[in-house]
């Protein structure tokens, strides 16, 4: 009776640990069947609204990406759009939209469809024209690297060195083109003061002791940010999902061109 009793025991142990296995296995299948959506409108929607133009259009002394963005375009489908976010070292191309309560994005692609890959966006204190002390964008960390989903790599020594060569961020607005240079990246909190509301000089200062404490990465030389330049920070979760813990990337404003 004994053995009998052991036996059906490892039989539905084993039968749970199958179940969990099918469960879990049906999950990540209907999770990437939402990322390939969400992928498939986000490549659709750089194909009808984005072109490439000739260096030689920019304007004089202009050395951004040429890229034109049809911004009325945009703003049709989504009248919370701000902006284009360009981040070349990791092929990041998405639009960007501010919302208008708390994570009203979090699970809503640009075009307002129900997804978990969401939309870039900026949080409601961030100003919509990137010009405050600090603005935040938010993406997801996708398994498949979508959205912000390769922010995580640079975690690994390669990437912290290959990016010294390119660690530009572009944000295109319908008024302006930013260029941002990255200075610091790290891994965080939820609530840290890694997304900190800076509305003068002071806290600015207060802001970059606090990331320079932080960052796993040293500040170039050549950057400096005594005249206070506008910063923006890029957010996405690292770890377990619920784990609470975020990644972020700084980056302070070194260019701005105004769009004809």
């Amino acid at each position: 009776m004994k053995i009998l009793r052991s036996k059906v025991f490892r039989i539905i142990v084993f039968l749970i640990c199958i179940g969990v296995i099918v469960y879990e296995s049906i999950g990540l299948y209907n999770d990437n069947k939402e990322y390939d959506v969400a992928d498939t409108e986000y490549e659709e929607l750089i194909d009808d609204v984005v072109s490439e133009t000739s260096p030689s259009e920019l304007p004089e002394g202009a050395n951004y990406p040429p890229m034109q963005i049809r911004y009325s375009e945009l703003e049709s489908i989504n009248p919370d759009f701000v902006a284009w976010l360009y981040f070349p070292y990791f092929d990041i191309s998405y639009p960007v939209v501010h919302e208008n309560e708390i994570d009203q994005y979090l699970r809503t692609t640009f075009d307002g469809t129900p997804n978990k890959a969401g939309c870039l966006f900026t949080d409601v204190l961030s100003t919509e024209d990137f010009t405050g002390y600090h603005d935040i964008v938010f993406g997801h960390n996708m398994r498949n690297g979508s959205m912000f989903g390769k922010l995580k790599k640079l975690n690994q020594t390669e990437d912290q060195e290959n990016i010294k060569q390119n660690p530009y961020i572009y944000v295109y607005t319908e008024k302006a083109i930013y260029q941002y240079q990255i200075f610091a990246f790290y891994v965080t909190n939820v609530g840290s003061d890694a997304y900190k509301v800076v509305t003068n000089d002071e806290e600015y200062e207060d802001f970059l002791k606090y990331i320079y404490s932080h960052t796993a990465f040293k500040k170039p030389e050549s950057l400096d940010l005594s005249n206070h330049p506008c910063l923006l920070t890029l957010s996405t979760c690292s770890g377990r999902s619920g784990s609470g813990r975020r990644f972020v990337i700084h980056a302070a404003k070194v260019n701005a061109w105004a769009q004809n």
